[in-house]
């Protein structure tokens, strides 16, 4: 269970670096790149400044922009809506113990799922997957 998790979340890591380096050398300014995707350019420039304000949908827009792939995006999004009904069927102490390792609870899972998930906290469970592992 853990290994697919970990799995979706190096292969995002990883498109998200790809994405952020496109970023950075993209030429459109961030009132155009907004109109691109479908957000202000105040909240381009605002996520530019703090890359802990992206999230999951941001960087799956832009990796598509970029011509970038999706899929780890989607295979992350998918694996992660399916994984509070597996902590669920868990025992107790064994549940607790997956949640401390991801450092987040069930209802912070599901709260995430159902809002888009923050980058920061992506980054934050694969390295701590990485470590625990």
């Amino acid at each position: 269970m853990l290994d697919s998790l970990l799995s979706s979340l190096h292969t995002f890591a990883n498109n998200y670096q790809a994405v952020m380096w496109r970023l950075r050398e993209c030429a459109l300014n961030d009132e155009q790149l907004g109109a691109a995707l479908g957000v202000s350019g105040n909240a381009i420039r605002n996520r530019r400044a703090k890359p802990d304000l992206w999230k999951l949908s941001d960087v799956e827009r832009l990796a598509s922009h970029f011509s970038l792939p999706t899929t780890a995006c989607t295979h992350l999004d998918r694996d992660l809506k399916e994984f509070p009904n597996r902590l669920r069927s868990m025992p107790p102490d064994e549940r607790r113990r997956m949640e401390r390792l991801l450092l987040l609870k069930i209802a912070q899972f599901e709260s995430y799922n159902k809002n888009d998930w923050p980058v920061r906290y992506l980054l934050r469970m694969h390295r701590a997957l990485l470590n625990g592992s």
